[in-house]
């Protein structure tokens, strides 16, 4: 069986995340409570159970745990009984939560004085189950639409490592990702956008992903920040992180940081024990020229 666990913040878009899975054929349950999902995986992987679900879909948010050690007999079951799963934690900004709550009129879920603290107290609680989870998505800048796209994407992969490696790439101007495990800035190398021919290419393109490392400092830069990565990754997975997210920014997105994220991401895929995808956060949002 494969099992997808949606959680995160109230607001930053679990109903949708669900639909999506619906509509990729999961059996989907929302609002399960701990206690009900592992006696529930406990039945099915046992085979105690007549009904025959092969894909499943949990929503957990914080209403459905009731303390840190329920949540973490939860992943113990998983583990114990070697269960296929994605958690995937659904992020978003205060502001853009804020105003989604001011929108629907709904109540927030976790008591507090204003609907801010309430988003505030939330984000501490479920601090716990973002370090564990093994994909996070910031939705601040997604419409519906990406969002269930990007799920789908996600149901269909195969999580075979015991890390996930996302790197990503963004500009600056239009605000860093919130997600984010490491950051680096390659703002410093020259820049493609100042020559004619490269101005409306991206780092996909051979023209720039080449000028973009021909120069001296540009590989002394790639060096150090491989070197780096790889001296974390066994110390995020000693720790118990099953998600490591890296972020290269450079102004607008589009050229130098792309260019950085397509060659970390070929070599971090030759590493044994991790699983690496990439994505080019303007390029999703269509802020490229």
């Amino acid at each position: 069986m494969k099992l997808v666990i949606v959680t995160g913040l109230s607001g930053a878009g679990k109903t949708t995340a669900l639909k999506a899975l619906e509509d990729s054929g999961y059996f989907t349950m929302d609002n399960v409570l701990c206690q009900i999902a592992i006696f529930l995986l406990q039945n099915l992987e046992k085979g105690n159970s007549e009904l025959n679900i092969e894909k499943l879909a949990l929503g957990i948010d914080n209403r459905a745990i009731s303390s840190p050690k329920e949540f973490m007999l939860l992943l113990n079951c998983l583990e114990s009984l070697k269960v296929d799963y994605q958690m995937v934690f659904l992020d978003s900004s205060d502001e853009v939560i804020l105003n989604r709550y001011n929108l629907t009129r709904r109540r927030h879920p976790f008591a507090a004085p204003t609907l801010l603290e309430s988003i505030k107290r939330e984000r501490e609680a479920m601090n716990m189950v973002l370090e564990r989870s093994t994909v996070v998505i910031d939705t601040s800048e997604y419409t519906s639409k990406m969002l269930s796209n990007k799920i789908k994407e996600l149901a269909t992969s195969e999580r075979k490592e015991d890390i996930n490696i996302h790197v990503q790439s963004f500009g600056f101007k239009y605000g860093v990702p919130m997600d984010l495990d490491l950051m680096f800035d390659v703002r410093v190398l020259p820049n493609p956008y100042y020559i004619e021919d490269l101005k409306l290419k991206t780092g996909n393109d051979k023209e720039v992903y080449e000028y973009v490392m021909s120069f001296p400092e540009s590989e002394e830069l790639y060096e150090k920040f491989i070197e780096l990565i790889k001296y974390m990754i066994p110390l995020y997975k000693k720790d118990g992180k099953q998600h490591l997210s890296i972020g290269i920014g450079c102004s607008g997105g589009q050229h130098r940081s792309v260019a950085f994220v397509n060659r970390i991401a070929k070599e971090l895929s030759y590493l044994e024990t991790v699983d690496v995808y990439i994505s080019h956060r303007e390029g999703e949002r269509h802020h490229w020229t």
